[in-house]
């Protein structure tokens, strides 16, 4: 949330540091002057927050003031349906008022001592604040405008400094509550009109604030206010019932009204679990559940308890490194689900999509990599040698495991520091153009283990030459039972298959390195030049830059949950999508991302589509893209691909992993006596 239009002017570029799924101006200031100058310039400040946050922002007025100078610019702002209101603390108790004194009514104003907040005329002046001893004028906030207009002071007027009585003690002593300002100015909300209204006091606006306070207040111009006090003097109208309508406006900009509207908003994130009655058609998206209860902690294992719990569980810190995508993390996840029973697990990763691991119940730790963070190399090697060693010694850790191709100088060296049990979960499949260097780093850590690969007999990588790792059967974070049925996913996704509609998954990463626009693009538009299929749309919970796209958009995690609502995916090929669609049997069509750092995402695809297990298109490749998805939407193709990825296999290497961590860590505890 995005405070003032003006401030966004001087936001930095946050658009590679922070994930952001909404970005929402509060427009607490009109956009335009009562002249129709404009106040700020809403093109220039959205594309702003576009550049600089990634995403395009919805603005939210902060009232039907405000809301009136943005609806003319709706070509370039997104409005909220309904304004932002403010709101107030209502700490004292509500005191309903039961008349004033007719005699001498007592007319009171609070701002600050500012020419904006005063008429600029000597007769609107003394229209709205009278010099006559029939009444007693009572000011808050200074009145050096007013009497520069004036020349003088009026004798009736009684003048506090702004700031020296508390306005609640300040209302307690007005009958009339009466504000009128200069022409050039536009009161958006009117804090302290809010407080007068809650005060008990009736007040007495400018007619354009009717639309912001409806019948809370009364309203005329300058020239009617005594008038209007005359006719609350006779009983024309009734002081008590006015009053209680201000009072009751009031109650409704309580604290608790920010609550509700900010639930709203994750609720409409779809940051908690929760159906959804139905996809969005349009741009951004609704998004869908992050990671399900019913299946959040559901393998046959228990469920981990809280971190501080006295039992005898030894704690590990799952560390992942910061990977281009949410591979690393999602394998420590998958791991950490089958190990809570005799593992108590807790993450401390350098990914910016950490925070789902939350959802399944584990505790975590953001630390910021290089990059994030923009600082030298070798300051933060130190900086996260520093947090690891607090974090070890904190949980009182005995077991570290870490998922990464590069294990960290800084990570090195606190493990030369402390007696631990030390696990490297290492991906193979290297691209053959890097180096060896970093294997020499296995004499570091007491077991190596490797995520297996379907696509084992492309790999040419250097992890091939080395015999040091024990490898696992392909790692997925769900096991093949825990997947919803066609259905049931559809049901929770909010898709129809009404009038022979069918779905295409489009998961082509999180776009952090590499330019999916042009990709995302064609893919959309082969499959919509396919009669009877819609496109579903990702985005990742660690995307760094989200291109608006007119498709339906789901964000959850984790995804293969739902994998069965889909005939067939067009996905990159990193790990977890190769391992997740092939173990679940999703014909695939494989654009392998060709910026990766270490990663061989295109030997997967070739191996996919020479064996025929999928599919393979090039990046931004318009006609070879829009081939395989003709190919795909064949029905026979895909019957014949479904019954290829049939017949391997699917264990889950997450199983055989926590196994061999759970032994090891029996080992270690013999050989060292280690416990807490």
């Amino acid at each position: 949330m995005l405070r003032h239009p003006i401030a966004v002017e001087s936001m930095p570029d946050l658009s590679n540091r922070i994930a952001v799924d909404s970005a929402l101006i509060i427009a607490n200031q009109p956009a335009l002057k009562p002249d129709g100058a404009p106040e700020y310039d809403t093109e220039t400040i959205t594309e702003i927050v576009r550049d600089r946050l990634g995403i395009t922002p919805k603005w939210a007025p902060i009232g039907p003031v405000v809301r009136r100078t943005l609806e003319s610019q709706r070509h370039i702002v997104d409005l909220l349906p309904y304004d932002w209101t403010n709101i107030f603390a209502q700490q004292d108790q509500l005191v309903r008022r039961s008349g004033f004194d007719v005699e001498r009514p007592k007319i009171g104003r609070h701002s600050r001592p500012q020419p904006a907040k005063w008429p600029d005329s000597a007769d609107d002046i003394l229209w709205a604040y009278p010099d006559s001893d029939e009444y007693e004028v009572r000011i808050l906030g200074g009145a050096k405008p007013a009497y520069d207009v004036l020349g003088r002071r009026p004798e009736n007027w009684m003048v506090h400094p702004f700031g020296a009585i508390d306005p609640v003690d300040f209302l307690q002593g007005v009958d009339f509550w009466v504000y009128f300002h200069h022409p050039k100015w536009l009161e958006a909300y009117g804090r302290a009109i809010m407080e007068a209204l809650r005060s008990g006091t009736v007040a007495i606006l400018p007619e354009y604030l009717q639309v912001t306070y409806g019948n809370a207040a009364v309203y005329g111009r300058a020239e009617d206010v005594t008038t209007i006090i005359d006719e609350f003097r006779s009983g024309v109208r009734s002081f008590e019932e006015q009053s209680a309508r201000g009072q009751d406006f009031a109650a409704g900009h309580a604290p608790e009204v920010h609550i509700e509207r900010i639930t709203g908003l994750t609720l409409a994130a779809g940051e908690v679990d929760r159906r959804h009655e139905s996809v969005d058609d349009g741009a951004g998206g609704l998004l869908a559940p992050v990671f399900a209860p019913s299946i959040a902690l559901s393998s046959a294992r228990m469920a981990p308890t809280d971190r501080y719990d006295a039992d005898e569980r030894p704690r590990a810190l799952f560390v992942t490194s910061n990977g281009a995508g949410m591979g690393h993390l999602t394998r420590m996840l998958g791991i950490a689900r089958e190990v809570a029973e005799t593992v108590e697990p807790v993450f401390f990763s350098m990914s910016q999509g950490v925070s789902v691991v939350a959802n399944a119940g584990f505790a975590y730790e953001y630390v910021p990599f290089n990059s994030a963070l923009q600082t030298k190399s070798v300051l933060w090697h130190d900086y996260f040698e520093s947090r690891l060693l607090e974090a070890i010694d904190h949980y009182q850790a005995e077991i570290i495991i870490f998922d990464g191709t590069w294990p960290y100088r800084g990570m090195l060296s606190a493990l030369d520091k402390r007696t631990l049990l030390r696990v490297w979960v290492r991906r193979a499949m290297w691209k053959p153009t890097i180096s060896p260097e970093q294997l020499s780093n296995a004499a570091h850590f007491d077991l190596i283990i490797e995520p297996g690969e379907h696509a084992h007999s492309y790999d040419v990588g250097a992890t091939t030459q080395v015999r040091n790792a024990t490898v696992v059967e392909p790692m997925t974070v769900l096991s093949p039972h825990e997947l919803l049925s066609r259905s049931d996913a559809l049901d929770e996704l909010g898709l129809s298959e009404s009038n022979g509609i069918r779905y295409v998954l489009v998961t082509l990463g999180a776009g952090n390195i590499n330019d999916l626009e042009s990709t995302q693009t064609a893919v959309l538009a082969a499959i919509e030049a396919q009669k009877g299929w819609v496109p579903i749309l990702t985005k990742a919970p660690i995307v760094s830059a989200w291109h608006t796209a007119e498709a339906r958009t789901i964000s959850t995690f984790p995804l293969a949950r739902y994998s069965r609502a889909f005939d067939f995916a067009v996905s990159a090929a990193g790990y977890n999508s190769f391992s997740e669609w092939m173990s679940g049997g999703l014909p695939t069509i494989w654009i392998p991302n060709m910026s990766t750092m270490t990663d061989d995402q295109d030997a997967r695809a070739r191996w996919a589509a020479d064996l025929g297990y999928g599919l393979r298109a090039k990046e931004g490749d318009v006609e070879d893209i829009a081939r395989a998805v003709s190919t795909m939407c064949n029905g026979s193709v895909r019957s014949q691909m479904e019954r290829k990825l049939s017949h391997l296999p699917t264990k889950n290497g997450t199983l055989e992993a926590a196994s061999l961590i759970e032994e090891s860590w029996k080992a270690f505890e013999r050989l060292n006596g280690v416990r807490r």
